[in-house]
């Protein structure tokens, strides 16, 4: 016989389920999108994110104009932000693929400065022998990066559809377990 702590579980589950099924499945064919056009996917992030530049600008530039409780320079300042959000936006939505391809190029020239500043403090001894392996890592990573930034973005787009498939599909592994421990269970 079943507690009551066994019944509300099958209860939430059997609630539930749809929900599980429909976000596995739709993990699995973005997913699977991403892994055939990964380059298109980058593109179409990238242009998402210039459209919410181009909002955000718009915004901002029309808060310049209007706010009452903004002096001469908070207007002003909203206005400039504005319309820089505003071109950047233009920018990525012109040249989605180059855009991100260029956020790429900067993550590896971080890694760089990071590798180089982990090196100099180690030398100022803030650090072990770890330490200097750990900050040749991170800036050949960033060399590395700078090196295949195109690839490197597609690679990111490619780990990206990998993992959806396998979210997508444990969910659907554990749906059906759990189905079946719970049918087992009440029988």
């Amino acid at each position: 016989m079943a507690t009551t702590t066994e019944n509300q579980v099958a209860s939430l589950f059997r609630q539930s389920r749809v929900v599980w099924a429909i976000r596995a499945i739709a993990a699995l064919i973005i997913g699977v999108l991403v892994l055939v056009w990964p380059q298109s996917t980058v593109a179409i992030l990238a242009t998402l994110l210039g459209i919410y530049f181009v909002i955000l600008g718009i915004v901002r530039v029309i808060q310049g104009f209007v706010d009452k409780d903004l002096n001469g320079g908070g207007k002003a300042a909203n206005f400039i932000i504005g319309a820089l959000i505003l071109a950047a936006g233009v920018v990525v939505i012109r040249n989605p693929f180059e855009t991100a391809v260029f956020i790429v190029l900067l993550i590896g020239i971080s890694w760089i400065f990071e590798g180089v500043a982990t090196l100099v403090d180690t030398a100022r001894g803030n650090g072990t022998g770890l330490s200097i392996v750990i900050g040749i890592l991170i800036a050949l990573a960033g060399v590395a990066v700078i090196l295949f930034a195109d690839g490197v973005t597609v690679a990111y787009a490619i780990f990206f559809g990998i993992t959806l498939i396998v979210v997508g599909v444990l969910d659907l592994v554990l749906l059906f377990t759990l189905g079946r421990a719970l049918k087992t269970a009440k029988a």
